[in-house]
């Protein structure tokens, strides 16, 4: 079997443990990443540049521990993702590394896939961010429907939030994976008054749920076992700025029942407390899942979900915008040209023809996917319908029944991205950009073992 192909993406490594730094390193050595090694902290901070794309880090080191490199390496390099490994995980060293804005944080040991898993993710975030950037300058009109497409629904958009974002009111963001939620959050923060102050970000769903309560409102010391300190929480983090709630309909009923009271009062409960603290937050949040249903099956709270539905934003899927897609294609290639060092091919008008007569289950995140292929592998000068993945360029015409078009559509996917990496499921995984594990379970549910 061949080598994957090369990624895009340097990581630097401090270990102090020479085995363990070895081991790592030839993992993501193999897996196509090109690694730096440092064996202290103070080494891996001489090595930083914003030429490291992820920064994975022990947590106890001599000298300099991880979350002292941490801190030092986001005020070098505020834009790159960091990852904490440890093998002496505690719930406060584990809170402390993601209020200080590592990515992820992995207890040893752990297998190859859950490490790729993590970096993968890891550099995806990274690679968002530098997307969102130019974000900072937005001001204009024209900027802001540049940024998000043309489409009478998007332009809507567009004006809602030039809107909204002078103003404290919640705002509750939803749409499909993949249409944008946080491009626009960050859009509406980037453009209040609040842009100069922090802008926190929580994912429900990717916080254990034992550990949302202490995450979003802090905890006392000894308020459950392994909290010997007290630590404050996201909402004490986003204090003057923006908390962006993201996957909100994941919470459980009693976070939620707390959520509610903070809006309601500006007030925060940590875990182990009698005493509220007083917080200045605009809480702005995101879910891909119909909020209004879940309230009408008990699964979400009503009073919450009109608490946070004071301004609703839905995006729209980019099946029902294919006027966006030749101005989205046209910027996402030359990012992506940029991004690979490539030459920017033209794009032939019968491509976005096809592409417009394509569904789009995957939403901008597929379209992408689907470019940065075609670029990397084609590199030819000019793109065109034929060098589109079939199951774009023939999308079957006859099938009355969209769930089984996006399910086949899904497994050619897989497949072909499987062929061609020949059947190397880490290399596949990374050039579909979902983790190994993800793959391994689709691959399961569409018999590709």
């Amino acid at each position: 079997m061949e080598n994957p192909p090369r990624r895009r993406g340097r990581i630097l490594l401090a270990e102090d443990d020479q085995s363990v730094l070895d081991a790592l390193a030839r993992v993501l050595t193999d897996a196509g990443y090109e690694v730096l090694t440092a064996r202290t902290g103070h080494d891996a901070l001489l090595m930083l540049s914003t030429d490291i794309h992820l920064l994975i880090s022990d947590l106890w080191m001599p000298q300099m521990d991880g979350l002292a490199l941490l801190d030092e390496a986001h005020r070098a390099v505020p834009a790159m993702p960091t990852v904490i490994i440890t093998g002496n995980a505690t719930v406060p060293s584990a809170v402390r590394a993601m209020k200080l804005g590592a990515f992820d944080y992995l207890t040893k040991p752990f297998a190859p896939p859950d490490l790729l898993d993590v970096v993968e993710r890891a550099l995806e975030h990274g690679r968002l961010s530098k997307d969102l950037n130019a974000l900072a300058g937005l001001t204009s009109e024209t900027e802001i429907e540049t940024l998000i497409g043309r489409s009478p629904a998007m332009l809507d958009i567009a004006q809602n939030i030039r809107r909204v974002a002078p103003f404290k009111s919640t705002v509750l963001v939803e749409g499909e994976s993949g249409t944008g939620k946080e491009l626009v959050v960050r859009a509406i923060h980037q453009l209040s008054p609040r842009k100069d102050h922090a802008f926190v970000a929580f994912n429900c769903a990717a916080v254990p749920a034992n550990l949302v309560e202490s995450e979003l409102f802090g905890h006392e010391r000894g308020a459950f076992t392994g909290a010997d300190a007290r630590t404050s929480g996201y909402f004490e983090a986003a204090a003057g700025g923006t908390l962006f709630i993201d996957e909100v309909g994941e919470l459980e009923p009693s976070v939620q029942s707390k959520l509610l009271r903070a809006l309601e009062s500006g007030k925060v409960l940590p875990v182990g407390s009698t005493r509220e603290k007083t917080v200045d937050v605009r809480v702005l949040a995101a879910t891909n899942t119909n909020l209004a249903k879940a309230v009408e099956e008990k699964r979400f709270r009503a009073d919450l979900f009109y608490r946070l539905n004071v301004v609703r934003l839905e995006l729209p899927p980019l099946r029902q915008r294919p006027e966006d897609i030749a101005m989205l294609t046209a910027s996402l290639v030359r990012h992506l040209a940029r991004e690979h060092n490539l030459t920017e091919p033209a794009i032939d008008p019968s491509m976005i023809a096809a592409m417009q007569r394509y569904r789009w289950p995957g939403n901008v995140r597929e379209l992408r996917n689907a470019l940065e292929s075609m670029l990397v592998l084609q590199q030819k000068p000019i793109l065109t319908e034929a060098d589109l993945p079939h199951y774009i360029r023939l999308p079957d015409a006859h099938s009355g029944n969209a769930g089984l078009d996006l399910d086949r559509a899904e497994r050619d996917t897989l497949e072909q991205a499987l062929r061609r990496h020949n059947f190397d499921r880490t290399a596949a995984a990374t050039a579909l950009r979902i983790s190994v594990r993800t793959l391994y379970r689709k691959m399961a549910r569409y018999g590709l073992n």
